[in-house]
């Protein structure tokens, strides 16, 4: 006996005064006046010079095999005992699962071994939600390890690439393996790798998608752009004509599309062309989802958006042809899921339509689905909310927690404050049983990836991210200025091997980027400061001449800019227009006239071509980023023109929303 209840008690809960040794979450049993015995749980302890009082909740008992609440309180002044291994595993029914994965030991209680059950997990799904640096990866390690051993095929989103030293046994942790009764071990014939980046990863095999039977709308998935509805519109025409759809055969038949919208589209179908993704001959599916493999997509060092593209469209291939029986059952993990699948409050991502779907319908056809994040508020709730289990570490921020809150059921306020208190190398369960567990993660048998993230020795953490920090440091010390910079899609080092050169000069272009707005949707201008061009091909540094200042003011530049949107006009339709008095618009048009903005055609007026690239901007939006970073051996090429000019001349057509100087990396031989 540990002491007895005092003060009021509910059928939920109750306070006991300790006489004897308690601990915070520790199980305790009391005997009901219906002859039952009931257990209980440590939730709070409170603590003066005169006594010791526990708070605990009520988790019920045991009958027909099932877990029942109480429907009358208990008595005060009740004995409370120390609930033993036996009673707490029979009454919360933690016995041995035949398909179950151990994952670890109920907290303070070593001899009570948690199991996740397979069977569970691939037909209700997954979540594992922590913060960074909580042990969210190690977790998902031990999973991982569970489902090789059981010879359940596994395709990892890794973008990461630290799920590769699973190859290798856990040569770190003696004492707690032993502890736990676990061997090292290490998965070496088991793990396949592919990488659509093998100059990062060359231990991976080449990730191909494949270009057979691609269909419109997977078109408009891949395409690393939102496009306008007059884009869509060509894009379907051009589509039409086409008895076969590959890139090759799209960017011909856009070419036969009339209008200059078409070269936005041929640029975008370029780029995601160069970026060699696709194939006729694209890496088996079978081959990634094999019997007994663990299949990881190491995504490391490739750009976010062409991970985006390169989800969607591996994903839509294995639940496409896993519902036709194609490919056999396989367990799916995605790692930083927040990116993949965001709430719908933060973006739309490519790859969100797919793992929605993947979510709600692939238990129907035995894809199970873990997602995996540190930002649970980013991550769609519908997909949470998907997930019969839950693997929860340490959330300290208040809208994860929130977010955590209403997403998963089981969650009271008591538990959702210990989200915040969580130990590394402990979790929460939950929908193992009904209700939350607190268990202490077992050591892994391999190699843990995530380095900076140690999940036992966080002592050890601190050096090593201190040792790491310094020698980033130095490194950066070694390098030049930080600079705002668009730079190559190519790196130097292929730019070399695919000219056959050793010397390479690397140039800055002065440039300035635009964010505009043309009230229909956001895109961006790239302008060359060093020749007044807005840049069209960010490999070469080439664009098209922009009219940097427009000597217009008043009347004249409200009458261009109606003219603008017109096109083809006569004095008297310009008139109607602009409710200005007649002779003064005519005034205006015949000096517009002489200075060269407009032109005459027989009885109409027409906007010089000129200064019609302003309303073609969009055609010549720039899809490039601007990220900080830093070069040695380079030369900055000499600016000629003043940013104000352009951003006067711009801002008459578009809405400016962020202004932005940068420099362009631009490449030439030597």
């Amino acid at each position: 006996m540990i002491g007895k209840i005092i003060g009021k008690v509910t059928t939920n809960n109750f306070r006991f005064l300790v006489d004897g040794v308690a601990k915070k979450f520790g199980y305790v049993r009391i005997r009901h006046s219906n002859g039952e015995y009931v257990l209980g749980q440590i939730i709070e302890i409170e603590k003066n010079e005169d006594r010791e009082v526990a708070d605990c909740w009520i988790l019920g008992f045991r009958e027909n095999d099932r877990l029942k609440g109480l429907r009358r309180p208990l008595e005060p002044g009740s004995a409370v005992y120390r609930a033993e291994d036996d009673f707490v595993k029979e009454t919360l029914g933690l016995n041995v699962i035949k398909h179950g994965a151990y994952f670890g030991n109920l907290e303070g209680r070593d001899k009570l071994k948690i199991y996740i059950d397979l069977n569970k997990i691939l037909t209700k799904h997954l979540c594992v939600l922590a913060k960074s640096g909580s042990g969210k990866s190690y977790s998902v390690g031990v999973l991982l390890e569970e489902l090789l051993e059981r010879k359940v095929p596994v395709v990892v989103i890794d973008p990461h690439g630290e799920y590769s030293t699973l190859k290798y046994p856990n040569n770190n942790e003696d004492e707690r393996l032993k502890k736990f009764d676990i061997k090292a071990k290490g998965y070496l014939e088991r793990i396949q790798e592919f990488s659509p980046n093998i100059n990062d990863n060359p231990e991976a095999k080449p990730l191909k998608l494949s270009s057979k039977n691609l269909e419109p709308r997977e078109i408009l998935h891949l395409l690393p752009a939102k496009l306008s509805n007059a884009q869509m519109g060509i894009l379907y025409s051009a589509i039409k004509q086409l008895d076969k759809v590959d890139l090759d055969n799209l960017i011909f038949a856009l070419d036969t599309e009339e209008g200059s919208m078409k070269w936005t589209l041929i640029n975008i179908v370029e780029y995601l062309k160069k970026l060699d993704l696709f194939s006729e001959n694209g890496t088996g599916l079978n081959e990634i989802v094999k019997n007994g493999k663990l299949s990881i997509i190491n995504l490391r060092g490739v750009a976010h958006e062409v991970q985006e593209v390169i989800v969607y469209k591996l994903l839509h291939d294995l639940f496409t042809e896993r519902k036709k029986g194609n490919i056999q059952p396989f367990f799916l993990v995605i790692e930083e899921a927040q990116n993949y699948c965001p709430e719908r409050g933060f973006g739309e991502a490519k790859s969100s339509s797919i793992l929605r779907q993947i979510a709600s319908e692939g238990r129907k056809f035995g894809l199970g689905l873990c997602v995996v994040s540190q930002r649970p508020s980013r991550l769609d709730k519908s997909v949470i909310s998907q997930c019969g289990t839950q693997i929860i570490l340490k959330v300290t921020n208040p809208n994860d927690v929130k977010a955590i809150s209403n997403s998963v059921e089981g969650i009271t306020l008591e538990t959702e404050k210990e989200i915040v208190n969580l130990p590394i190398g402990s979790a929460m369960l939950t929908g193992i049983v009904d209700m939350p567990l607190f268990v202490d993660v077992r050591p892994r048998k391999s190699k843990h990836g995530g380095e900076a993230i140690n999940i036992l020795e966080a002592e050890d953490v601190v050096e090593e991210e201190d040792k790491e920090f310094d020698e980033h440091v130095e490194e950066f010390k070694e390098q030049g200025d930080t600079l705002a910079l668009v730079k190559q899609k190519t790196s130097l080092k292929d730019y070399k091997i695919m000219n056959d050169v050793k010397d390479v000069k690397v140039n800055l272009l002065p440039c300035v980027m635009f964010s505009c707005n043309d009230n229909v949707e956001d895109f961006q201008i790239l302008i060359n400061l060093n020749n007044g061009e807005i840049v069209t091909d960010a490999e070469k540094g080439n664009g098209i001449g922009l009219i940097r200042k427009m000597d217009l003011q008043g009347q004249q530049a409200n009458l261009f800019s109606m003219a603008m949107q017109m096109k083809e006009f006569t004095a008297a339709e310009l008139f109607a227009k602009s409710q200005v008095q007649f002779s003064e618009v005519y005034d205006i048009v015949n000096i517009l006239l002489k200075k060269g903005y407009f032109v005459k055609e027989g009885s109409k007026f027409n906007i010089n071509r000129v200064y019609d690239i302003f309303n073609k901007l969009k055609d010549y939006r720039s899809f490039e980023k601007v990220e900080y970073g830093k070069l040695n051996d380079y030369e900055k090429i000499e600016k000629r023109f003043n940013l104000k000019d352009f951003e006067a001349s711009l801002g008459n057509y578009v809405k400016i929303n962020n202004i932005k100087e940068c420099w362009l990396v631009v490449y030439s031989k030597i």
